[in-house]
């Protein structure tokens, strides 16, 4: 029940991906032997994992921050106050935060979503490549019975030995591995109208 990102409450039975359903994989093995020695590379590529786009705390005050991400039809029935740093110099202005927040649905396809809520788990991370080396060599210990002794190298993700970039995890920068919390509700009127924040 953890996780359950929701409209209404973490009980609530939406429709959507499942948190753990990678839509595509790649997966290869190659080896090669000469006599006694094997050399093998194992590819592995697929995207790291999916999450939700959602509010960074509670909209719609049922004590559960898993609030789905809603997209109004048009940006500006938003409203946004401006981001002040502790002097109250203002950092953001509310004018700049729609304009980004626009960008960003535009950036992410999140149009089609305008008027509706984002489906739980829409967003998808990046591809990963991740290549695994392995070398054995067999070593005969008696020949007329073909006993052997094999022993095995294995690095790990050995393209990032080649290049830094490759085979590097990406996260989240929110600190939760399954959302992303782009709105900070501010605050909620009376007549239940809320003010938002980007999360920066």
């Amino acid at each position: 029940w953890s996780n359950n990102y929701s409209v209404n409450d973490p009980n609530e039975l939406r429709l959507g991906y499942s948190q753990y359903a990678i839509p595509h994989r790649i997966m290869g093995n190659i080896s090669y032997k000469v006599q006694n020695t094997t050399f093998s590379v194992f590819y592995n590529g697929a995207n790291q994992a999916r999450f939700s786009y959602v509010y960074s705390n509670d909209i719609n005050r049922d004590g559960v921050s898993l609030d789905l991400l809603y997209i109004p039809n048009d940006m500006n029935q938003m409203n946004f106050s401006d981001i002040t740093n502790s002097s109250g110099d203002v950092l953001f202005t509310a004018a700049a935060q729609r304009s980004a927040f626009e960008t960003f649905v535009k950036d992410n396809g999140l149009e089609k979503y305008k008027g509706t809520y984002v489906d739980r788990n829409n967003g998808l991370m990046p591809w990963l490549h991740r290549f695994d080396f392995r070398f054995m060599q067999d070593i005969d210990l008696n020949k007329k019975n073909g006993q052997k002794l094999q022993l095995s190298l294995d690095i790990m993700n050995v393209g990032n030995l080649l290049n830094k970039e490759w085979g590097v995890l990406k996260q989240l920068n929110a600190g939760n591995d399954y959302s992303y919390g782009l709105l900070k509700v501010d605050n909620i009127n009376a007549s239940g109208v809320p003010t938002f924040q980007m999360n920066t």
